[in-house]
Formats: structure tokens, sequence, C-alpha cells
């Protein structure tokens, strides 16, 4: 069996995509990169956010006064981002994520956002979007995602559907296997 080098989470917040990430790397063994890591470092070294507000579900909801206006600490984590988009263009946060990876390794990566899909495609991953009916598309546009680079949906709904949470693990493991595997 050959399994892809690198593969490509997308969704919305809340879908399933760090759930993912574990599962395969448990199960298979693929390393996860954080490309959201930088963003996170400069929100927790320079604007005082802690681990738990940059990254947990709920700590990034939480709102905290920066500079005399409120923010959810989701907004200054994705301003930062923008920030590095904007100065050094759209593909610079999967880049810096790319140069990190060893070409004898095996990657999953759970944050592609924007058109990102497309930069990890061209590089040979296999892009999936990771879906569950309870995840609400984010207020936030640096949360969307380009569905064009989308390659496979998985379905993440075994919590929807009433199964025990060790079922429902299970059940996205073998969803996801079947694509990885494929």
């Amino acid at each position: 069996m050959r399994l892809p080098k690198i593969i490509a989470l997308c969704g919305n917040p809340l879908s399933g995509k760090s759930t993912a990430t574990e599962l395969l790397n448990e199960a298979y063994g693929y390393e996860i990169i954080d490309d959201g890591l930088p963003m996170r470092k400069i929100a927790m070294k320079y604007f005082g956010l802690t681990e738990d507000q940059v990254f947990t579900q709920a700590g990034k909801l939480e709102k905290v006064e920066l500079n005399g206006r409120t923010w959810t600490c989701r907004e200054i984590l994705g301003e930062i981002g923008n920030a590095f988009e904007e100065k050094f263009g759209s593909d610079i946060i999967p880049m810096m994520s790319h140069n990190t990876m060893q070409p004898d390794r095996y990657y999953v990566l759970g944050s592609v956002r924007r058109e990102q899909g497309h930069f990890w495609a061209d590089k040979g991953a296999v892009v999936i979007e990771i879906e569950n009916p309870e995840a609400g598309i984010s207020e936030y546009e640096f949360d969307h995602y380009s569905k064009a680079a989308v390659q496979h949906t998985v379905l993440n709904d075994g919590l929807v559907e009433g199964l025990h949470k060790d079922d429902a693990l299970l059940r996205l493991l073998e969803r996801l296997s079947a694509v990885i595997e494929a």
C-alpha cells in the first residue's frame, strides 16, 4: 500500500480536522504540521494570549482587549495570518510549513484555508474536506476554504448520529482510511 506523503485537511471550524490529524498520526504515523503555529507563537509572545486561547476552540472564542479594541482570539490569529499573506503573498503560510518538511516523512496538516488547498495539491498532497453537519460556516473570511481544491470529502457525523465517542472516532478513521488507502 502506498500512502500519500502529505494530507491537507480543510473544513469549517469544529468539523473535526484536529481529530482527523490525531487519528492519522496514531494509525499511520503521519507527523502533524500546525501551519498556524507561527501566528500562534506571535499571538502568545507579543500579544499576551495564552496557549488555551490560541490552541483550543473555546479559547479562540474568548474576547480580549488589545490596543483599545475588543477582539476574539480567533480574530487576532486570523488578522496575523492576513498580515503575513498581504505582505508576502497568499501562499506564504503553506510555504513556511512546506519548508520544514523532510522528503522521507509523511505529514498531515489540519487547517488548510482559503486557496491553500491548491498550493498543497500542487505539492502532491491529497486535499480532504472534513464535513460535519453540526459545524457551521465561520463568520470570519480567513476560516473559509476553496471547495475547488478539495479532492475528497469525508463525512464526520458519528456523534451527530448518536454514536459513542469511540465508535464515532472509529467511523471517522475508517472513512479517512478508505480515501488515503485508495
